[in-house]
Order: C-alpha cells, then sequence, then structure tokens
C-alpha cells in the first residue's frame, strides 16, 4: 500500500518536498529555508542544529578520561586481596596439590 504524501505543516494543501533537519517537520517550497548543511524550517532550527553540533564536537575533541585516583584504589585494593588469598591458601596451609586445595575447601564447608 502506498503512503501519501507528506503535506507541509504551515500549508496542509501544498505537497511537502522536504524535512526539517533539526524537527523534521514537512515542508513545502514556500517554507524551506536552504542554510549550510541543509533545509531548515526557520532560523532557530538552523541554531539549535548549530549548537547541537557544536556540543558534539566538543565532546569528540574533550580527551577521554583517564583513570581516577579511585579506580586505582580500587584496583590496587583489589590485587593485593588476591595476593593475600593465594598467599594464605599455598604458603600459610601449605597446599601443594589439587587434592590438597580441595580438603582445604572442604574444612571450610558446613
Amino acid at each position: 500500500m502506498a503512503q501519501a504524501p507528506s503535506r507541509c505543516i504551515n500549508h496542509p494543501e501544498r505537497t511537502a518536498i522536504a524535512r526539517c533537519k533539526q524537527c523534521h517537520k514537512p515542508l513545502c517550497e514556500k517554507c524551506v529555508k536552504k542554510m549550510p548543511g541543509g533545509v531548515y524550517c526557520s532560523d532557530e532550527c538552523y541554531q539549535r542544529m548549530g549548537s547541537f553540533q557544536d556540543r558534539v564536537k566538543k565532546l569528540d575533541e574533550a580527551p577521554k578520561a583517564k583513570l581516577s585516583l579511585g579506580k586505582i584504589i580500587s584496583r590496587v585494593v583489589i590485587a593485593i586481596v588476591i595476593v593475600a588469598v593465594l598467599y594464605y591458601v599455598f604458603v600459610s596451609q601449605q597446599v601443594r596439590s589439587g587434592s590438597d586445595l580441595v580438603n582445604l575447601i572442604k574444612s571450610f564447608l558446613p
């Protein structure tokens, strides 16, 4: 089933030939404002699109966040805990084989 052509938002009797790049409203030949970068329905939409594109460009150019102090500290703490657990299992409990490890785990279970 063919879709009926869009009608201009300001002139319903006219067929829309384009849509505003910012708000996507259908526009007829009379309402189209050709500006750099596309077709707009108003100067306001053109300015909004420009502002949006400027924000996107700033975000793209912004330096990516490096590891924060909190992330570094949490990773160091996790590494220390892992080393402590491995030390406990393999040195202080004298685990030398897989069966020793299984027996150690069983000793903690009810």
